[in-house]
């Protein structure tokens, strides 16, 4: 389920406030003046999707990316016997559906983990506005290079070494992201998705270093209080 957010004045709920969004700096717009967003407000949506809401569909073609601003969003491919993998987690400031930039459809479905904010922007805004100015441009070249590097992030750290070292390294991963203040809630399925483990042995891996101190979850499954220097041992030794 999706629902406006309200980021701006009341009469414009559900639309993005993109000059004075707490996050700029760190999303698409990050080098563009003031100015020049005013016409943008008009077209770009600010949403919210509650937990396990789709994004967008894999071989959904729309002229549309996703900035996030609040949460964390799973990459999902479906493989040819119909196994579905997690193949990336994208962050707050990161893009969702920069395929679509070159039309292209979707690559992945985009799922939220837990409640998850996101700005719609609809591609014809990125292409006025980078008429006049080449630092967007860079800044989707960031973008690109971003999601090459955590591409190579699951083949290097999350599909190599034990289980017991693959997750270690995640959950340093997972603690990186909790430092924005919101704390992961992946599912033991999705643990062993993004891992290429059973889900069983995401299970027993997780309970050992959870009774180890590597990390605390709440009730709800929330991850927190990760032991940084404990995770690291086990991912460089394993």
């Amino acid at each position: 389920m999706k629902r406006k957010a309200v980021c701006t004045d009341p009469k414009w709920a559900g639309r993005a406030d993109c000059v004075h969004c707490a996050i700029r700096q760190r999303v698409l717009f990050a080098d563009l003046p003031a100015s020049e967003l005013d016409d943008a407000l008009i077209v770009i949506d600010d949403l919210v999707y509650g937990s396990g809401g789709a994004i967008y569909q894999s071989g959904e073609s729309e002229a549309v990316l996703y900035t996030v601003r609040r949460g964390i969003i799973k990459l999902v491919r479906s493989l040819a016997d119909g196994e579905q993998r997690v193949v990336r987690l994208l962050k707050t400031g990161d893009i969702a559906g920069i395929e679509a930039i070159v039309g292209a459809a979707y690559k992945h479905t985009a799922i939220a983990i837990g409640e998850v904010e996101v700005c719609r922007i609809p591609i014809s805004v990125i292409e006025r506005l980078e008429l006049h100015h080449p630092a967007l441009i860079h800044q989707l070249m960031v973008r690109w290079q971003s999601a090459l590097d955590e591409a190579d992030r699951a083949l290097v750290e999350f599909s190599t070494g034990s289980a017991e070292g693959r997750v270690a390294r995640l959950l340093l991963h997972l603690s990186a992201l909790a430092r924005d203040g919101s704390c992961p809630n992946l599912s033991r399925q999705d643990i062993g998705s993004l891992l290429g483990i059973a889900t069983e042995t995401a299970s027993r891996v997780m309970a050992e270093l959870r009774r180890r101190g590597g990390f605390q979850e709440s009730a709800g499954g929330h991850l927190c209080n990760f032991d940084r220097i404990l995770l690291a041992r086990i991912a460089e030794s394993s």
